[in-house]
């Protein structure tokens, strides 16, 4: 139930600040219709590998690879330029797993995670580090995040570990916003 009121006050809030002037709400709709877009997920734990999908949202992001000329901050609606040419930024996400993983099919996670350009500021390569805390049944394990980003920051593959218990997490990310 606090998920579902978490979000509800993320979504709205994003739906006040696009109704100010220089919003738009054509950005909301698109934004939303690309979050119904999983991500697809194999987590591999010491008796099980249960394949599942993602969906992840940024309510914050500071950019340190944009033009000075713009605000380095973001909340939810993220121009993908942000992202690749430098950015550190928290993200939320929610999973759904088609086995059980412990007692549940659900899962969680909050994230910090780095961006820094390798190719064309980004734009054909880009490196992905982090941490991560997920949440599975009675489980929180914390997870390093080592990945990279390609075609303008789009698609990512990021590969996450958890020392206790031992997990390995294969994640093929799409983020468009």
């Amino acid at each position: 139930m606090k998920r579902l009121l978490l979000l509800t006050v993320m979504f709205s809030c994003t739906h006040i600040l696009l109704a100010q002037p220089g919003g738009s709400a054509n950005k909301l709709s698109t934004w939303m219709g690309v979050q119904m877009i999983p991500s697809p997920v194999l987590l591999s734990t010491p008796s099980e590998a249960p394949f599942g999908f993602e969906w992840e949202a940024a309510p914050l992001l500071y950019s340190f690879g944009m033009t000075k000329l713009v605000s380095p901050w973001y909340s939810f609606l993220v121009e993908p330029p942000a992202r690749f040419t430098g950015s550190i930024e928290l993200v939320v996400s929610g999973q759904v797993f088609t086995t059980k993983v412990g007692t549940s099919y659900f899962g969680g996670s909050v994230q910090l995670l780095g961006h820094i350009p390798l190719i064309e500021k980004g734009e054909h390569l880009g490196l992905n580090f982090g941490l991560a805390q997920y949440s599975y049944s009675d489980s929180r394990p914390l997870f390093k995040v080592l990945g990279v980003s390609t075609l303008f920051g789009m698609a990512h593959f990021n590969l996450k570990h958890s020392s206790s218990p031992t997990m390995w997490m294969g994640s093929l990310e799409v983020r468009m916003f």
